[in-house]
């Protein structure tokens, strides 16, 4: 048993240790200068790698974890030499905040609904929302596209925030845990001539909390880390979230990629750190059945 627990141990220190690796590498290379990241990890000739040679001006890619020089020159380009990351941040952030207050609004009054309600075709309503869920990104875009163009909307958020609110996520984390929440508190607070927007308030929502906050955490990262839908919804560059200006800095600005990339983590990271408990409690509270 003490050799299966070292084992397992080890094995968690080598996942966590290849799990946090880039997110340091990053870090610590945001602090290179643009020169050596122009030498290092772009096909451009300088004079510190023209000794890597290999033909036709062409050298390999040579990744250094401690830069050569310290200097802030990276964030200094980014934050006062460079004024498109900072529109493009608050894109991002003008995309997320609608959708997840909208999802935080919208799936427990849903789930509360689709609990309660008699019906008998709630469960195949619900079973849809099941197969939506688990379809890829890529299939749902297409319907999106068509309906956002019957809308008159396709080269607006609202194209990209829209279906993001309805996503079947939050609904579906919401009824699982309402399915283990006792009915009698409901019931008897009915009973007592509540109606059932202040059952919802009052017993239902409360209880709801910690769902809630786990799904917070769980839209943002895949909202804050959107590609796809900006891609095909938004034609301005200048309208264009965080995600797709991170590509762009490759090929237009490499000297200050690591800087932006460190930016670009920091509202996930702080999100996940402060909402890993709720994330925790939240899932394992939707994953129990009544």
């Amino acid at each position: 048993m003490k050799r299966k627990s070292a084992l397992s141990m080890i094995f968690i220190i080598v996942a966590a240790v290849v799990a946090v690796f880039p997110i340091i590498f990053t870090i610590v290379n945001s602090f290179m200068s643009g020169y050596e990241i122009m030498s290092r990890y772009t096909s451009e000739v300088t004079e510190a790698n023209a000794g890597d040679f290999i033909s036709h001006n062409i050298h390999f890619v040579r990744m250094g974890f401690i830069p050569q020089d310290f200097t802030l020159e990276q964030y200094s380009n980014l934050l006062f030499k460079n004024p498109a990351y900072l529109r493009m941040f608050w894109n991002s952030v003008i995309l997320v905040v609608p959708i997840i207050i909208g999802q935080c609004v919208i799936a427990p009054l849903g789930a509360f609904a689709l609990e309660n309600i008699r019906w008998k075709y709630k469960e195949a309503i619900y079973f849809t929302y099941i197969i939506v869920m688990l379809m890829p990104m890529q299939i749902t875009l297409v319907p999106n596209f068509i309906v956002a163009g019957w809308l008159g909307i396709q080269e607006s958020y609202l194209a990209i925030i829209l279906p993001a609110i309805f996503h079947p996520l939050g609904l579906f984390l919401s009824r699982q845990q309402l399915k283990a929440f006792p009915k009698n508190c409901s019931e008897a607070a009915r009973l007592d001539g509540a109606s059932e927007w202040k059952v919802y308030q009052e017993i239902i929502k409360p209880n709801l909390k910690s769902v809630i906050a786990a799904l917070v955490v769980l839209l943002f990262a895949d909202n804050w880390n959107i590609v796809d839908q900006a891609v095909v919804f938004i034609k301005q560059t200048y309208s264009q979230p965080l995600s797709i200006y991170l590509g762009t800095v490759v090929s237009g600005d490499p000297g200050m990629f690591f800087a932006v990339s460190v930016f670009y983590m920091i509202p996930a990271l702080l999100v996940f750190l402060f909402g890993q408990d709720y994330l925790t409690k939240g899932i394992s509270l939707s994953s129990v059945k009544g």
